[in-house]
């Protein structure tokens, strides 16, 4: 099972860092055939036109992420990855034709290893949920 946990991990982590490599130039400009749908490709014109703002938020967030997990900090880092995890798949699911394509694949272990990692540290969430007093 100790396999299986560390295996997850470096599998979000390369998931994470991802976009790191877009933004830094180290992958080409997205072009209209890595879409299914107009509307999806029109959706990453618009965040790629943004100045980069919504582009540099994410990656911060997912490296913050990448650190947590790698420094014991599992819990947070779930949590960090949890509404970046729900945008990628709600973008596939909405624009993007489905999450039946290669395109999602990234988007599906993102959901698989989140949903893992959020029941694996359960236990620290516990006063999160609690009403306070």
């Amino acid at each position: 099972m100790k396999i299986f946990h560390i295996i997850t991990k470096v599998l979000i982590s390369l998931i994470c860092i991802l976009p790191a490599f877009g933004l830094f130039g180290i992958f080409p400009t997205p072009t209209r055939e890595l879409y299914h749908t107009d509307s999806a490709f029109a959706f990453m014109q618009l965040i790629m036109n943004s100045a980069s703002y919504i582009d540099w938020m994410m990656v911060v967030v997912l490296l913050l992420a990448v650190v947590a997990l790698w420094t014991k900090r599992e819990a947070l880092a779930a949590l960090l990855i949890a509404p970046i995890t729900l945008n990628v798949i709600g973008f596939h699911l909405f624009l993007d034709g489905g999450i039946v394509n290669p395109g999602s694949i990234p988007a599906i272990l993102m959901v698989f290893i989140n949903g893992y990692l959020l029941y694996a540290n359960r236990a620290a969430y516990k006063s999160l949920l609690e009403r306070s007093a």
